[in-house]
């Protein structure tokens, strides 16, 4: 945080303050009168021409490099906590099946090492393997899903970019921003993921549509913060 150090023009006293503060007036904590401090301007004290070779080799001062705020991927499985739910129990009982199976343990009197062998395995063992198959390919696919979709925030722009085979990007400037939504259920805001939605203006529709965002209300107030 830079802070700016000004002499109050009715005490003389010495005031702290930060570069947020510079939009409008600030108080002396000495005689509590308000005053407005100004940004620190550079004043040019000479101008002179270089060639091409000694630019390249000279450290010259530049504009202010685009800064990443916030670079979020959409949540796996908080976004499908129904799914995620039923592929835990469906593939914790086909690991307990394959088990009983494998080691002739019974269950309620029932032995699943008895049943119907096909191949080097019974079919309860390769109906739970087939599940445990199908489970991991769809985790799989949500986490590929997962990480070829970011949602990336700048001091100056919102990014969205997403496919895994084909790829498109969205991308609206913070001052150009008209409309933010939040697309929220209740589990989802119990779950603190959401959807949002950006337009700007002079656009009928959304540009930037995203889901399955953890902490989606931080991401609108950071945008929020800067726009000028």
């Amino acid at each position: 945080m830079q802070v700016l150090t000004a002499q109050c023009p009715y005490c003389q006293h010495e005031v702290d303050s930060t570069i947020e503060h510079l939009d409008g007036p600030v108080v002396c904590p000495s005689c509590e009168k308000p005053f407005e401090m100004e940004m620190p301007t550079a004043v040019v004290t000479s101008v002179h021409e270089i060639d091409g070779k000694t630019a390249r080799h000279t450290k010259m001062a530049s504009e202010p490099a685009e800064r990443t705020l916030v670079e979020v991927h959409p949540v796996v499985f908080r976004a499908r906590p129904i799914a995620s739910i039923l592929f835990f129990v469906v593939g914790l009982a086909a690991a307990a099946l394959i088990i009983l199976s494998v080691t002739g343990m019974s269950l309620a009197g029932y032995s699943f090492g008895e049943t119907m062998v096909l191949g080097p395995a019974s079919i309860v063992v390769w109906l739970g393997a087939a599940a445990l198959l199908v489970i991991a390919g769809m985790v799989g696919y949500w986490t590929l899903l997962s990480r070829f979709t970011t949602l990336t925030v700048t001091d100056d722009r919102t990014i969205y970019r997403e496919g895994i085979v084909s790829r498109d990007t969205s991308e609206v400037q913070h001052d150009d921003v008209r409309n933010i939504q939040l697309d929220q259920t209740f589990m989802q805001r119990l779950l603190n993921v959401g959807g949002v939605g950006i337009s700007s203006s002079g656009q009928d529709d959304l540009e930037v549509v995203t889901k399955g965002l953890p902490h989606p209300k931080q991401i609108i107030d950071l945008i929020r913060e800067n726009q000028d």
